[in-house]
């Protein structure tokens, strides 16, 4: 029994990201924006970065929102960049979109905030200045 319900969770997985790359590859998603890397728009790791913490628990609601309507000038060094509305995706396409987005939240680049206090000139090897 446990064997069958492990299975039927990773198939579950696995029609799920194909569910979620169909529609990437169908709205040509990947021609503006990557996973964890900039290009004509904010990459999805970055835009779910963001939205996690100044949108909280409706980050994924703004995401929802912003595909579906569309947005300009939302992101600081993308303020010339117009993400087109995509109204004709259902509201469960708009949901995979917005979750597959969030998960990618861990590949986000750039500024990270640490909660360590110590200064690792050294990288604890005795090589300090």
């Amino acid at each position: 029994m446990k064997k069958v319900i492990l299975t039927s969770l990773a198939l579950s997985g696995l029609l799920w990201s194909q569910s979620v790359q169909e529609i990437i590859t169908a709205n040509s998603c990947m021609t503006c924006h990557a996973i964890s890397s900039k290009k004509n728009a904010p990459a999805f790791a970055g835009i779910a970065r963001r939205n996690q913490m100044q949108n909280g628990s409706n980050a994924k609601e703004i995401i929802m929102y912003t595909i579906k309507n569309g947005s300009s000038g939302k992101y600081q060094k993308f303020t010339n960049t117009v993400m087109p509305s995509y109204a004709n995706l259902s509201a469960e396409e708009l949901e995979l979109l917005a979750d597959y987005i969030l998960a990618q939240a861990s590949k986000a680049q750039g500024k990270h905030h640490g909660h360590g206090g110590g200064h690792g000139e050294g990288n604890g090897r005795g090589y300090g200045r």
